[in-house]
């Protein structure tokens, strides 16, 4: 296939919650902020360029990532829930950006956006599924790919480590508009 790809099985994934306690608590943000940081940019910008309010689960698995969630993107959202288990705050879910929020993002996808995220959604055709797909995943050889250095780059790859990372060991994306051909990997 391509040098820079190999295909493997599909990731294990388990989610078991059991009989465990469930507390779902609503949070209510007053707090508006007037610019958004690019990890805030890299969730919010999906449902702006797409135009519906989809639901944005974070996990929060240490105080680095809460942190982040709670002053970075939290703000941003008007319907904003935090998820316990068993008594511990294990994810906080978004939805809905907030006016300003939309406008903010709306300007920066015009003007100077992080400029992965046209890169990684190319198209606003979504083609969700209407019935069960067959999924191919693929390990990406990364000392294949030139990486891009950006400031932003960084600093979303630290939240995504320290979010994602700890107890999933993966985040699941869907970009638009792309073909799995070697000019990809540019």
């Amino acid at each position: 296939m391509f040098k820079w790809v190999t295909e493997i099985e599909r990731p294990s994934f388990e989610i078991n919650v059991g009989k465990r306690e469930l507390r779902i608590e609503k949070i209510d943000s007053t707090i508006e902020l007037k610019e958004m940081n690019p990890v805030c940019q890299f969730f919010a910008s999906f449902d702006v360029m797409f135009e519906r309010d989809f639901l944005t689960s974070l996990p929060t698995p240490n105080q680095d990532a809460l942190n982040t969630i709670m002053n970075e993107i939290v703000p941003h959202y008007l319907d904003v829930k935090q998820i316990f288990i068993e008594g511990k705050l294990k994810e906080i879910n978004v939805r809905g950006l907030k006016k300003d929020s939309k406008r903010i993002v709306q300007h920066l996808l015009s003007n100077d956006i992080y400029p992965v995220i046209p890169d990684l959604y190319r198209t606003k055709n979504l083609n969700l599924a209407t019935g069960p797909r067959e999924l191919k995943h693929f390990l990406v050889k990364k000392d294949m790919i030139d990486l891009l250095h950006f400031e932003e780059t960084e600093k979303i790859r630290e939240f995504l480590m320290s979010s994602f990372f700890p107890d999933r060991g993966s985040i699941s994306l869907q970009p638009t508009g792309w073909k799995l051909n070697d000019n990809l990997k540019d």
